[in-house]
């Protein structure tokens, strides 16, 4: 159980968690890079009134215009709509709305799906943090790689509580998910949660 434990965190990571009692709750770990799985204070979850009371307004259009990481290969989105679709079955399961799927936040998940694979982190490579690749539209964002099929990377979200989180916050109404594969063959997942 130990080593599953150790083997899921090297290979999932999220920043941050929920609210709970007005206190931002951030998970820290570290995978098997060597790099730091998290940013202190910085969380993958924003509230819907967070977006509404944003002053700023981002929008990465060259990195959306440069990210088609799984449209252009037909086995990696359809791995990413069924990884969305079990995800929709959880949620189902647990009383919930399903997430419908949102091809401007698929545009973030490919956008974050790839950052991710060179800079393991929930701040993008130019250090911005991970909801400025839209940040109209991002609510939450869950990141893991290493996993071959949609199965494992949804086993690995669901076995890790702040993953899980984000998976069954009931107020996420959209979704998409979006996986890069690297030269070396190395999946990279990222899941974005919208309002």
């Amino acid at each position: 159980m130990k080593d599953m434990i150790m083997k899921n965190k090297d290979r999932i990571m999220m920043l941050g968690g929920i609210v709970l009692a007005g206190a931002l709750v951030a998970t820290a770990a570290f995978n098997s890079k060597g790099l730091p799985g998290s940013v202190d204070g910085e969380a993958a979850f924003r509230s819907a009134a967070d977006i509404q009371a944003d002053e700023y307004h981002y929008f990465d259009s060259e990195a959306v215009a440069l990210s088609d990481t799984s449209g252009d290969n037909a086995e990696l989105r359809k791995d990413a709509i069924e990884a969305g679709d079990l995800i929709n079955e959880i949620r189902e399961e647990n009383g919930m709305n399903s997430l419908d799927w949102d091809l401007n936040l698929e545009q973030c998940a490919e956008v974050r799906s790839q950052e991710a694979s060179e800079v393991w982190d929930h701040r993008r490579p130019n250090g911005s943090a991970w909801n400025t690749v839209n940040s109209d539209i991002q609510g939450g964002e869950n990141l893991a790689y290493g996993q071959d099929d949609p199965e494992q990377v949804v086993e690995d979200w669901m076995d890790s509580p702040t993953h899980r989180d984000n998976i069954l916050y009931s107020e996420f109404e959209t979704g998409a998910i979006a996986v890069y594969e690297d030269d070396d063959g190395t999946r990279y997942w990222s899941q974005q949660f919208g309002y």
